[in-house]
């Protein structure tokens, strides 16, 4: 996990944020260039992907820790009592099927207890991280060329900062700061941002 996390954010989070630096770039009559600026909020978003999901990979070693060691200890005490009356296939499924649901390392467990399937999970951290990069980049450029404000382009449903948020997102017309606060709502978000030079109101008024 930590070879595909560092893939992840040396590889794949600096072309998709050129690719949205340079679209911004292009729809203004400009070049994407990296500059200090650019190189500096390339290493800000790589360095919050390393904290967010490494501290799931960690989270893992300590998860697979435990169980090793619940292992043991049902070895020691469970084995030998397991066997009554039963084969040994028959105790070892038992066994099994107790110490996974206690334990269950395909899942990843957030703070406030919900589990979600490590795949599922995986999928949606990659598409979030990547979403994040290409709208980074695109504010990036805005703040480099003195633009205030973006339009969004989401969902239609999707709200500002969660999915069922009433402050709803799609063609509304945010700053800048708004919006590097909010770059997605949820996991598996599609926002993206357009540069709003010419206007200092939004659309719908």
């Amino acid at each position: 996990m930590d070879t595909a996390v560092r893939d992840l954010a040396d590889r794949h989070l600096p072309a998709v944020y050129e690719a949205g630096a340079s679209a911004a770039a292009t729809s203004l009559g400009t070049t994407f260039t990296w500059t200090s600026s650019h190189q500096h909020a390339l290493r800000a978003l790589r360095t919050d992907t390393y904290a967010d999901l490494l501290r799931h990979s960690q989270q893992t070693v300590r998860r697979a820790g435990q169980f090793h060691r619940a292992v043991r200890v049902a070895a020691r005490r469970q084995t030998p009592t397991a066997l009554t009356g039963r084969t040994a296939l028959q105790a070892a499924k038992t066994l099994a099927d107790q110490l996974a649901a206690a334990h269950p390392l395909d899942r990843i467990v957030y703070r406030n207890g919900t589990r979600m399937p490590v795949r599922a999970w995986a999928e949606a951290a990659a598409l979030a991280r990547t979403t994040v990069a290409y709208n980074t980049g695109t504010l990036a450029v805005a703040r480099e060329h003195g633009i205030q404000h973006i339009e969004v382009y989401d969902g239609s449903d999707c709200g500002w900062t969660s999915h069922p948020d009433p402050d709803k997102a799609a063609r509304t017309l945010r700053t800048v700061d708004d919006a590097a606060q909010w770059p997605i709502a949820h996991p598996r978000c599609n926002r993206s941002f357009t540069l709003r030079p010419d206007t200092g109101h939004d659309p719908a008024e």
